[in-house]
């Protein structure tokens, strides 16, 4: 029977491909740093340099095209066949390191990119609670939380308490707070950096705007779960992150990237009030005839 059904999902997917061809790869990253995480939730939301430029040449080796996020939109609109698959790189959040790690690797081949902005990130305001917690297995060798205490002094058991614990941090800001006040307070936690320093500046953010190869797309203000919130909270973020993005960079954000990919009919259809193009994750996803621009698949590009 498992066979059987394995025949009919690869028939299927064959037939869909037939008559979806696929245009090419939207790739989703978050950070590129020299040194990654020793934690496996944080450390696959991580690739280095080398890894961006091999994949970059990877794929120039094989004929693909290297495309901003407006081509992407242009070649799905057109729904023409597309001669030649593309690429498209895209990084959310806002981190530093995509200014001085991934920009420079994009500059040199001269491969379009773009950076979905929370403008909560540039503006030192974010609650980057993943960092913190991370900080906090990596230093103890025992965490405390809710009045239970939890062994972690091997590298297998911090894994373990830090994925055990991201429960407590959903589904929203005033979550991850009150998660972060009580960790903090049962724990002692001393911050080997100042977060601040890990997210753009509004600085670097109007320098790459400047480039052609950049686009600056936005991700909300606060990067909250948009299902979880009512329809004025969800324009509120939205409205709000682009016009402060529009205001600081002098160009319209035309582009949109769902925090966390959550995403349903409902908000789609308020964000494309706003954005000409939104993006989610999709594990096996490429763009291809069919696709829609509000809800456009990306794949997770992961460094083993």
């Amino acid at each position: 029977m498992n066979l059987i059904l394995k025949i009919k999902r690869r028939l299927f997917r064959e037939i869909y491909s037939l008559f979806h061809p696929p245009y090419g790869k939207i790739f989703a990253l978050h950070r590129v740093v020299a040194e990654r995480s020793q934690l496996d939730n944080n450390r696959n939301l991580e690739i280095t340099p080398a890894f961006l430029e091999q994949t970059i040449l990877k794929y120039k080796s094989a004929g693909y095209r290297f495309v901003s996020l407006d081509d992407v939109q242009q070649q799905v609109e057109s729904r023409k066949r597309c001669k030649q698959k593309f690429v498209c790189f895209t990084l959310d959040d806002g981190f530093a390191d995509n200014y001085e790690q991934a920009y420079p690797v994009f500059k040199k081949h001269n491969c379009p990119f773009a950076i979905y902005v929370t403008t909560d990130f540039p503006d030192k305001k974010a609650l980057m609670w993943w960092l913190h917690l991370e900080n906090i297995v990596l230093e103890n060798e025992k965490i405390r939380m809710n009045g239970k205490e939890f062994n972690c002094s091997d590298l297998k058991k911090k894994n373990q308490i830090f994925n055990a614990f991201t429960k407590y941090f959903y589904p929203d800001a005033e979550a991850a707070q009150n998660a972060m006040k009580k960790l903090l307070k049962e724990n002692e936690s001393v911050l080997r950096c100042d977060l601040n320093m890990l997210t753009l500046s509004w600085q670097q953010i109007v320098e790459m705007a400047a480039d052609p190869l950049c686009t600056i797309g936005a991700h909300t203000v606060s990067h909250p779960a948009l299902t979880a919130l009512s329809d004025e909270e969800i324009k509120k973020e939205l409205s709000d992150g682009k016009k402060k993005i529009e205001d600081r960079i002098k160009k319209p954000v035309k582009h949109f990237a769902y925090p966390y990919g959550y995403w349903d009919n409902r908000v789609a259809r308020l964000v494309m009030k706003h954005f000409s193009t939104a993006v989610l994750f999709c594990p096996r996803g490429f763009v291809g005839k069919g696709a829609k621009l509000d809800r456009l698949n990306r794949i997770d590009l992961v460094e083993k």
